[in-house]
């Protein structure tokens, strides 16, 4: 079996078996937790994770459990040790030639209950329509889904500015919100914009003259750090004043393809918000509509993932396979390939 054929893989085939054998195994050995873990876990093998050329080829398959959340919180400290210890154990009862399970990894399967977290946790404090979201089909006409939230609050007479950083992060897996000095003070209109205040992920200020004269601005920013949402002030002529002070500000004479990057670099310097964008910026790739989007995209890729996960790979292999705009764009195809093989190795 060679690198370049296309293997008739066995293991995976085998693998419900495995499963079962071992579920009987820690039932009479009374391990409830993991004998439940496997009997109520979806999987998806992910063949061929790694490559080994020794003894003629040799393939280390990847399995991704889905896990019910009942008993993802009960293993949920001892993840890493569930996953050794299931590794070892398919591979024990396997014994399969040229084939092994080289990684195992933990998904929270989706939890219906699980909707109307702040509302069930008892900790929530605003029971206002915006503060409560209920499902994320009602943030739908407020955001791109799947992409990284970003709200731009700005005076009215920088619209054009303001839309056009809009169009510059699209690429990235950015969605903007971009707020309305003049928009008309009704019910509905300051309902949808609290709700994307309550559901955003970071606030960019762009900070021009008389900006903070305004009601609608300073109370935006107001409401950033009061969730304690990551806050980046654009001095586009004008300092930052108040709480916003205390941010570091991004200096710009205007809003640019090159500013765009910089601010976006900007939310990088948030070092809990880098799995967000992760996700997000696959996202961006997936849903390119533009060559020019899927080569910045790409390129940030190669720049910003560190590590990768079974998921992470279908979704950039398919991003290649089915989006036209990805698929055909030049380098882009190879350029993910060769990030893939290289985090591979790395691993």
């Amino acid at each position: 079996m060679t690198r370049n054929q296309s293997p008739n893989f066995e293991l995976p085939r085998k693998l419900d078996k495995i499963l079962a054998s071992l579920s009987n195994y820690y039932g009479q050995n009374n391990r409830p937790i993991l004998q439940r873990l496997i009997v109520n876990s979806r999987y998806h093998v992910h063949e061929g994770w790694t490559y080994d050329n020794w003894n003629g080829g040799t393939y280390g398959h990847a399995i991704y459990f889905q896990v019910p959340s009942a008993i993802y919180y009960e293993i949920f400290d001892n993840l890493n040790d569930v996953a050794k210890e299931l590794n070892q154990k398919i591979n024990h009862i396997s014994n399969i030639q040229n084939e092994y399970i080289e990684e195992i990894f933990f998904e929270l399967q989706d939890d219906p209950t699980l909707e109307k977290w702040r509302q069930n946790s008892g900790a929530l404090i605003d029971s206002s329509p915006a503060a409560i979201i209920t499902s994320e089909d009602q943030l739908i006409k407020l955001w791109r889904p799947g992409y990284f939230r970003l709200f731009i609050s700005h005076k009215a007479k920088q619209k054009k500015q303001a839309t056009l950083l809009k169009d510059e992060l699209q690429c990235y897996g950015v969605s903007c919100f971009v707020a309305h000095e003049d928009i008309e003070p009704t019910k509905e209109w300051q309902i949808e914009i609290e709700k994307a205040l309550f559901s955003m992920d970071a606030l960019v200020a762009l900070m021009t003259e008389g900006f903070f004269a305004s009601f609608w601005v300073n109370q935006e920013i107001g409401v950033a750090i009061g969730r304690s949402v990551p806050v980046i002030p654009i001095r586009l002529k004008a300092d930052p004043l108040g709480f916003i002070g205390k941010y570091q500000a991004i200096t710009c004479n205007d809003i640019s393809e090159k500013s765009a990057k910089t601010i976006y670099n900007g939310l990088w310097k948030f070092k809990y918000l880098e799995p967000r964008l992760i996700d997000a910026l696959v996202t961006g790739l997936e849903k390119a509509v533009f060559y020019p989007h899927a080569i910045k995209a790409s390129k940030e890729l190669v720049v910003r993932l560190t590590t990768i996960t079974p998921s992470i790979i279908e979704r950039i292999e398919k991003a290649i396979s089915e989006n036209n705009y990805v698929k055909n764009a030049y380098y882009v195809p190879n350029r993910l390939i060769s990030l893939i093989e290289k985090l591979k190795k790395n691993k």
